[in-house]
């Protein structure tokens, strides 16, 4: 586990919400983490962003607990896209 840092961010507005679109390189690994100080986050989604060694490796996902993100990763040294939602829950 390691703390990462994406190679680009990007910020969108979704009516009451904020979507948060970062690319993360294909150094990724599972659960690492990234510290994205967003407050209010209700959802995160995760796409590995390039192909997997084996049929099994393939997959990512994401959690979060306050603004701290963690990775799920199938195979190791992915290169991740990343999708945070933040505002007011409904």
């Amino acid at each position: 586990m390691a703390a990462v840092t994406p190679s680009t961010i990007r910020q969108i507005s979704l009516g009451s919400c904020t979507a948060i679109i970062a690319d993360f390189a294909a150094t990724t690994d599972d659960a690492d983490t990234w510290a994205s100080g967003l407050s209010n986050i209700i959802f995160v989604a995760a796409t590995q962003e390039d192909t997997a060694g084996t049929q099994a490796a393939t997959g990512c996902g994401a959690s979060w607990s306050g603004g701290t993100i963690t990775f799920h990763i199938g195979e190791d040294n992915s290169a991740v896209r990343l999708l945070v939602l933040t505002g007011t829950a409904f």
